[in-house]
C-alpha cells in the first residue's frame, strides 16, 4: 500500500484519487484553488458512483481520500507525488520545483502531463531522474490503460516502479521507449482530429456526419482490432497501396480554422453551450453517461 500526494484536484486530480483509492492506496489531495478542493468530496462520490463501487465499500474508499489545505501539508507521510495541473508548462515546471523544495530527493515525481515533452517538463528540476510520465486516460477509474514514459534524464528504476505499481492496481500499462509529446495515444488521437477538422473545412460533410461515421465503423473496429493489427490483417501491400493514394490528400494543417471561427465567436463548446454541435442543458450529463456506459462494454478479454 501507497500513500500519493496529488497536485491537482480537478477532471483527472481527482479522477486518479478515485482509482488509486479503489485499489487500496491512501491519497492526499491539494489543489490551489479553494472551490475545487472544497467539492473534492462530492465529486469523488460520484465518481465512486459511475465505477460501480458497492454502497458498503463506498466508505472505505472515500475514507481514503483526504484534501490538504497546503503543499506542505501534502506531502507529510506520502510515498510518491504526481501532478495533474493544466497542461501549460510553465504550471507544470513551477509546480515541481515548489515539490522538489519539500520532499526528499528520491521521491518518485509522477507528471500525468498527457501532450508536454516529459524532458522539457523536467527543465529546471533539481533531481530530474526521479520524474516519470504517469498518463492515464479520462475516467482514470474506467479505463484501464495507462500510458508510462521516461523522460531524457529519467531513472529507468522509476519507470519500472511505476508500471508494477499500476500493473497491480490492474491496470493496463505501455511502456514508451523515449519521451514524445502526446505520448502514443493523443498522437494518434489527435491525428484523426485534425482530418476530421480538415473535411469540415473542405466542405465535405457536417460535424454530425464525421461522428456516426466514427461511432458507426472505426469505433466498432478499433476497439477489437487496432492499426497495426489491421494492417497485417488486410495485407501490407494492400495496407501501401491506399496509403499512397490517399496521403498527398491527408491534412499536415497546423492552423484549424474550423476552431478558431466559433472560438472567436465565444463557443468553446459543452461549456458555453455550443462549438462545432450545439449543446442543450442536459446533453453534457447525457454524454458523460454515453462514453462510460460505451467504454465499459468494450471491457472485454480480447
Amino acid at each position: 500500500m501507497t500513500r500519493f500526494g496529488i497536485v491537482g484536484g480537478g477532471l483527472m486530480g481527482h479522477g486518479i484519487a478515485v482509482a488509486l483509492a479503489v485499489a487500496g492506496h491512501h491519497v492526499v489531495v491539494y489543489d490551489a484553488d479553494s472551490a475545487t478542493l472544497a467539492s473534492l468530496d462530492e465529486r469523488v462520490v460520484r465518481a465512486l458512483g459511475r465505477c460501480e463501487v458497492p454502497p458498503d465499500d463506498a466508505g472505505p474508499v472515500t475514507a481514503r481520500i483526504t484534501a490538504a489545505g497546503t503543499l506542505s501539508d501534502m506531502v507529510v507521510g506520502v510515498d510518491a507525488v504526481l501532478e495533474a495541473v493544466p497542461e501549460r508548462l510553465d504550471v507544470k515546471q513551477q509546480v515541481l520545483e515548489a515539490l522538489e523544495a519539500i520532499v526528499p530527493a528520491v521521491m518518485p515525481v509522477w507528471s500525468n502531463t498527457s501532450v508536454l515533452s516529459l524532458t522539457e517538463v523536467a527543465k529546471g528540476m533539481r533531481h530530474p531522474q526521479r520524474l516519470v510520465g504517469v498518463h492515464w486516460w479520462n475516467p482514470p477509474y474506467v479505463i484501464p490503460l495507462v500510458e508510462v514514459a521516461p523522460g531524457a534524464e529519467t531513472d529507468r528504476r522509476f519507470v519500472r516502479e511505476a508500471c508494477e505499481l499500476l500493473n497491480g492496481m490492474g491496470k493496463t500499462t505501455v511502456r514508451l521507449h523515449r519521451d514524445v509529446p502526446g505520448f502514443i495515444g493523443n498522437r494518434l488521437q489527435f491525428a484523426l482530429v485534425r482530418e476530421a477538422l480538415h473535411l469540415l473545412e473542405q466542405e465535405v460533410c457536417d460535424p454530425v456526419t464525421i461522428d456516426t461515421v466514427m461511432r458507426a465503423s472505426l469505433g466498432l473496429r478499433w476497439s477489437a482490432v487496432g492499426p497495426m493489427e489491421n494492417a497485417d490483417f488486410i495485407g501490407l501491400d494492400l495496407t501501401r497501396s491506399i496509403l499512397e493514394s490517399l496521403a498527398p490528400h491527408l491534412s499536415s494543417a497546423v492552423t484549424f480554422p474550423s476552431l478558431e471561427k466559433p472560438l472567436d465567436a465565444g463557443h468553446r463548446g459543452r461549456a458555453s453551450g455550443g462549438g462545432l454541435l450545439t449543446w442543450p442543458p442536459g446533453r453534457g450529463e447525457e454524454v458523460a453517461r454515453r462514453l462510460e456506459n460505451g467504454i465499459r462494454r468494450n471491457l472485454v478479454e480480447p
